[in-house]
């Protein structure tokens, strides 16, 4: 408990201090829009609501009462599962408005230490069964949805899909034919489509230890310090068997939920000097060999969360260019 206590302590205050590089890194030019609304999901699971925060083209308004349905990015951000909040994104999100004409929905999952592992995952699918199941009040297109995240987002970007397969398979097992429930559930999903996935520097394996990643890095004094990995891990995975987990490490799921659970386009984004570059690598080795349509992009002489920076002075365009790219590939794959 004493021990629990004590991460709460550093989250609070590491919390604190990013939001002040967050202001900062909001500084610079052009400013980005706050979310245009939020809707709140609560949970009959756990009781605590969920919410999700809308970036929506400025037409957005007219062509949902004209019944135009958009498709939708679902972000998840960074922040080790301990940091961060769902506005830290709003960069990417703007771009992928502007540049796709996709309404983002940027998910607020619950944070460790207070709430471990599965709270995150499970807040993804809860925000992904919303979704599907207002889609018409929304104005959205749950057969086209595409899922980003940052960071631990990149996790939940792979992750998320994994459990909603085994939510989906093991409600139906349990309750197939004498619950009301699993049957608005298998509703709920009749049109969910995840059409693909962008998953920025993700973390894939939590059974690989720190140290070791950390050693073998292009350059390990670049890497994330071992007082924040600590704080991340032992916050959000407390519990050394979860480690194993799928649904905390992808890469350790089966090729069957892998194959079944992805959609065929996934895209990789993995900085060079970031010591989770290695199993990005691998995990983009593994999917080709599945069959999917991975493309891998290489950040080069880039630090982990490169993007996030929060010096105003910052070369943004070099990061807009990345974002401009994977917006060209989503909308392609969108407009099919």
């Amino acid at each position: 408990m004493g021990s629990r206590w004590w991460l709460h302590v550093q989250a609070v205050f590491w919390r604190f201090l990013m939001r002040i590089g967050m202001f900062l890194h909001d500084l610079t030019p052009p400013r980005c829009p706050s979310p245009s609304f939020t809707r709140t999901v609560e949970s009959d699971a756990h009781g605590h609501p969920v919410v999700i925060h809308f970036y929506v083209p400025s037409d957005y308004h007219e062509k949902r009462r004209r019944g135009h349905r958009f498709p939708i990015l679902v972000n998840f951000h960074g922040g080790g599962f301990t940091l961060g909040c769902a506005t830290d994104d709003s960069r990417w999100s703007t771009m992928v408005v502007s540049q796709v004409g996709a309404v983002v929905a940027s998910v607020s999952y619950r944070r460790a230490p207070e709430h471990p592992f599965p709270a995150a995952v499970d807040d993804g699918v809860d925000a992904l069964l919303y979704l599907a199941g207002h889609a018409a009040d929304l104005g959205l297109d749950a057969s086209r949805i595409a899922l980003s995240g940052f960071s631990a987002g990149g996790n939940l970007a792979v992750t998320v899909p994994l459990r909603l397969r085994d939510r989906l398979s093991t409600e139906v097992k349990e309750h197939f034919g004498r619950a009301d429930s699993t049957q608005r559930l298998v509703d709920q999903t009749n049109d969910l489509n995840i059409v693909a996935l962008f998953s920025w520097y993700p973390i894939l394996d939590f059974l690989e230890s720190r140290d070791h990643r950390r050693a073998m890095s292009l350059m390990p004094d670049k890497t994330l310090p071992a007082f924040f990995t600590t704080l991340f891990d032992e916050s959000y995975l407390p519990d050394l068997n979860d480690r194993s987990s799928a649904f905390a490490s992808p890469v350790r799921a089966s090729d069957r939920i892998l194959l079944e659970a992805l959609p065929r386009d996934i895209f990789l984004y993995i900085c060079e000097w970031d010591m989770l570059m290695k199993e990005g690598q691998i995990f983009v080795r593994h999917l080709e060999g599945l069959g999917k349509r991975v493309r891998a992009m290489m950040i080069e002489k880039a630090r982990h969360a490169w993007d996030k920076s929060p010096n105003p002075f910052r070369d943004q365009d070099s990061v807009n260019v990345l974002y401009r790219d994977a917006c060209a590939e989503m909308k392609a794959i969108f407009d099919r």
